[in-house]
């Protein structure tokens, strides 16, 4: 109650958008959001609460969380399976709480009272893939009821998205792949946001300067991370960086090798293959299944993470398996239909296995979890800055929005002067009249937010002021 009242009541504030965790039903949801109501308008005339009510609402904020193993030898279970389950049944409870509550007669529009969802907190072991039905879900999930008296169906606007990534990565190629697994993985989409994305807009020379170019990171990551730079670079056709392209194909094979091919034994992909040729048999696509023999190439690599947004389960057979799923409305997300373009890549069966492995593979997992201590060669570092370019570009022509909250980033991040945050190199309209930093800008809209009030001891005229 105080903290909202200072911020609406005592500060220059029109609206505020409160975060608050998801319950574990539906009816915890509405008693929550209608007892915190109750709290902050307490002590109010009728106007004043009317009023008040109107000047802040609801986002929905999931936690994100560290992979907490399944030991057991008996359970084949897929990377995060623990937050992935907790994940889902919150969501099934927000969308049952967004049916159940929406407004009609006289009963409160407690379900009108959330606008959003978001994730936040621990991003390096927490990536964007296991949010990614849920969110899908949720974002498309469309809620009306009718009103039979005056004939006439109440609906609730669609839930907008923020996503908190980019901000504490193990380097800024790891924040970079976060913020395409986001937008990738999530579908995010024209007004949904990107919660700091510090990686986007940071001085990548200064950045790796103040680490003496030297990271530490589990080998996994490294491995994506080089896999996925490679794909960008010859995406984006920057021939200047063939050094770099050379550089990651030999450190792909030394990498893959530790990591995938000395856990991939052939008796076991053969066999595999064998089921999948009698799943699809009378099928076309069975024919991808007839070779003894696999090449896991670096492209093919690339592709198998381009799966990491679907339900890990399609693949627990070590193919692309969906007839063994009702078809729910959950299910229904459980593919991210709009990523990657080629919907057929799941039925590459090298990529399929290898998606199978990252998640299922005890001895692949392991391997993966050993930390490297790693040089970035300089041809890297050219790389990600033209790429870093590349991708605000992007963002700002699919309308997706930044969130910064400079007081946060400044003691979070890496930069430590408040004229070297990123906002800057990404929308700088009205505030210059140089025309070449015009046209070098890509004008990413942006917003100046205070994070939590509380914790970093500012408020939002003090995040203007720094800035």
């Amino acid at each position: 109650k105080m903290a909202v009242h200072d911020t609406i009541l005592n500060q220059h504030i029109l609206k505020l958008e409160a975060r608050i965790a998801p319950k574990q039903s539906a009816e915890a949801n509405k008693e929550y959001i209608d007892k915190l109501d109750d709290w902050i308008t307490a002590d109010k005339i009728e106007e004043e609460k009317e009023e008040l009510l109107k000047r802040f609402f609801y986002v929905f904020h999931f936690i994100k969380g560290a992979d907490i193993p399944v030991e057991s030898d008996a359970v084949l279970v897929p990377r995060h399976h623990v937050k992935r389950e907790e994940v889902k049944h919150q969501a099934l409870e927000i969308a049952k709480f967004r049916r159940m509550y929406v407004p009609l007669e006289k009963r409160k529009n407690t379900a009108a009272r959330v606008k959003g969802i978001d994730a936040c907190n621990f991003e390096m072991e927490c990536r964007p893939e296991v949010f990614a039905q849920a969110f899908r879900f949720l974002k498309d999930q469309t809620v009306y009821e009718r009103d039979d008296v005056q004939g006439i169906y109440h609906m609730l606007p669609n839930l907008n998205v923020t996503y908190h990534v980019g901000e504490d990565n193990y380097d800024i190629i790891d924040g970079l792949r976060g913020i395409d697994e986001a937008i990738s993985f999530l579908n995010l989409r024209c007004g949904d946001r990107l919660g700091h994305a510090l990686a986007l807009g940071v001085d990548v020379e200064e950045w790796y300067e103040s680490k003496a170019q030297r990271i530490l990171i589990p080998a996994i990551n490294y491995l994506d991370n080089l896999v996925w730079l490679h794909a960008k670079i010859r995406k984006f056709r920057l021939t200047e960086c063939n050094d770099a392209i050379q550089y990651i194909e030999q450190r792909y094979n030394e990498y893959f090798r530790s990591i995938y091919l000395n856990n991939i034994h052939s008796d076991y992909f053969n066999e595999v293959m064998e089921k999948a040729f009698r799943h699809f048999s009378g099928r076309e696509i069975s024919n991808n299944y007839m070779n003894t023999h696999f090449l896991f190439t670096i492209n093919t690599y690339y592709d198998s993470w381009k799966l990491r947004g679907d339900n890990p389960l399609y693949f627990k057979n070590g193919y692309f398996c969906l007839e063994q799923f009702p078809g729910d409305e959950w299910d229904e997300y459980g593919v991210n239909k709009i990523f990657p373009d080629n919907y057929r890549i799941r039925y590459n069966p090298e990529a399929a296995f290898l998606y199978h492995l990252y998640h299922y593979s005890r001895t692949v997992r392991e391997a993966g979890a050993k930390t490297l201590e790693i040089k970035i060669n300089s041809s890297l570092i050219k790389a990600v800055k033209i790429i870093q370019k590349k991708m605000q570009k992007i963002i700002c022509d699919k309308g997706i929005a930044i969130e910064t909250n400079p007081s946060s980033n400044f003691l979070i991040g890496s930069f430590k002067r408040y004229d070297k945050h990123p906002i800057i190199s990404w929308y700088n309209h009205g505030l210059t009249y140089d025309y070449e930093k015009l046209e070098a800008c890509p004008q990413i809209q942006v917003s100046i937010n205070t994070d939590d009030q509380g914790v970093f001891a500012t408020s939002l005229e003090n995040e203007y002021a720094l800035l």
